[in-house]
């Protein structure tokens, strides 16, 4: 059936490379950083993005930079035993984990409705083949793309909760609104920057320990963005360090940057910034010890790519035991599927469960199987319908997955079916996100869904006791 709506591909490709630049500008510009710094988004503008060495270049020297939009200043011996003893309180305290699949992942093909006849005639050039598929040992009627036997095998073992139709209502497509929505938690524009899991910190969190919430990421995480208790960007615990170009020796940026956070600030903006490098200082202290020691092998070998190297970066630091409770990282390898969707998305799906089963193994090697629960999203699904470019559009209704231990195993929310699509020849959203978010936070994190994200009616069972 064609599509009522023209297709979105070029338009939608410049909204993905925007809502990136936007995620960098969050975190150049809503978070406080050096104003040495600053300098940098000239680059930006020219270039269409900071770069790693744009940081570098431009005074930051910090490839950990704890940040935040408020909050006292902060000694860092008082951060290190902050850190501490925030672990030592509460030892067994469960930890969130957002992982974000980058671009819009197409949930249709991820778990496969394939016993629906509409599947294949809305998919006559991507759908895939049903002896292809990995079957789905409690029902019958979905079945798991062939790139993803490690996830089969982690829902088999009952540690995959399966959410598909997740969204807003009267989704508009778009990688930029929809992005800021998922991460802020509220549907629609506000003045608020701060993301969902950023405000959890705010109210159960300390001013003490930026090491409580970790974007194992290169850039902050916007979900993360706090007002008033910090928050850290360890990307690598072991490249964490002082860099000026040109000065070989790590003290001498040090001695500047102790400098530079310390005095009387007369202005916020000045007092901002020498938080930022109070902070990086505790950061770059409170690692220190996985810097001395080198990294233990993993049961199982991570994928050397992005996601791989970040998720074995945070087990090292859940394990460190810094007291932290919310984490978040990334797979950037692209789902904005408009085009040769079938070899790419078979290739970044492959990545994304070589990272998931290191991660889960990795996690009960170290004991803390039982304390992380990992929520991986994508802003929107796929339409159902697919393209001439061999691939799929922006559409409503993406999957979710929660994985862990405690994860209330099996298909928990419900799945319109292909037969009656919405308007826009969509899927239908059965479940709003916020719901997902409002169960984690109750049952898991045992904070007040609404005093994070107002008002939310509906529950589903995420948690298993």
């Amino acid at each position: 059936m064609p599509s009522p709506i023209p297709s979105p591909r070029h338009c939608a490709c410049s909204d993905w490379r925007l809502s990136r630049r936007s995620l960098v500008r969050s975190g150049g510009s809503l978070v406080p950083v050096p104003v040495e710094a600053l300098d940098g988004l000239a680059a930006f503008e020219r270039d269409g993005g900071l770069s790693r060495r744009d940081f570098l270049a431009n005074g930051v020297g910090l490839l950990a930079l704890a940040s935040s939009l408020g909050g006292t200043a902060l000694e860092p011996r008082r951060a290190l035993t902050a850190a501490a003893a925030a672990h030592a309180a509460s030892p067994e305290a469960p930890v969130l984990v957002s992982l974000y699949l980058d671009g819009g992942n197409d949930g249709l093909n991820t778990l496969v409705p394939w016993t629906s006849p509409r599947y294949t005639e809305l998919r006559p050039r991507v759908g895939l083949a049903p002896q292809s598929l990995l079957p789905l040992a409690d029902t019958a009627d979905f079945a798991w793309h062939p790139s993803l036997p490690g996830l089969a095998g982690l829902y088999g073992q009952g540690k995959v909760a399966v959410l598909p139709a997740v969204d807003f209502q009267n989704a508009d497509l778009s990688h930029f609104n929809s992005t800021e929505y998922w991460r802020k938690g509220i549907v629609g524009h506000v003045r608020d920057p701060t993301g969902w899991l950023g405000r959890c910190i705010d109210l159960t969190g300390s001013p003490d320990n930026p090491l409580q919430a970790i974007s194992a990421t290169w850039n902050l995480d916007p979900i993360l963005l706090s007002a008033r208790n910090p928050v850290a960007t360890v990307y690598e615990p072991t490249e964490v360090s002082y860099w000026i170009e040109g000065v070989g020796n790590e003290e001498v940026p040090l001695a500047l940057y102790r400098a530079l956070a310390g005095g009387v600030a007369r202005y916020p903006a000045r007092a901002a910034a020498a938080k930022a490098y109070r902070d990086a200082i505790t950061v770059r202290q409170r690692l220190a010890p996985l810097q001395a020691a080198p990294p233990d092998a993993p049961p199982l070998a991570y994928p050397d790519a992005y996601l791989g190297r970040a998720l074995r970066s945070l087990a090292r630091m859940l394990a460190a035991g810094f007291g932290t409770r919310v984490a978040a990282v990334a797979h950037d390898g692209g789902f904005d599927t408009h085009e040769q969707q079938p070899e790419h998305h078979a290739r970044i799906l492959a990545e994304l469960d070589g990272a998931l089963v290191a991660w889960q193994a990795d996690l009960e090697a170290r004991g803390l199987a039982d304390r992380v629960l990992t929520l991986v999203w994508s802003e929107f699904g796929r339409r159902p319908a697919d393209n001439d470019s061999l691939g799929t559009d922006h559409g409503a209704g993406g999957l979710l997955l929660v994985v862990g231990n405690r994860a209330n195993g099996g298909i928990v929310s419900e799945f319109p079916g292909l037969d009656v699509l919405d308007p826009l020849e969509n899927l239908r959203v059965t479940t709003e996100f916020r719901t997902v978010y409002a169960s984690l936070l109750e049952q898991w994190l045992a904070i007040d869904s609404e005093r994070v994200l107002g008002a939310v009616p509906a529950r589903l069972q995420l948690v298993r006791g």
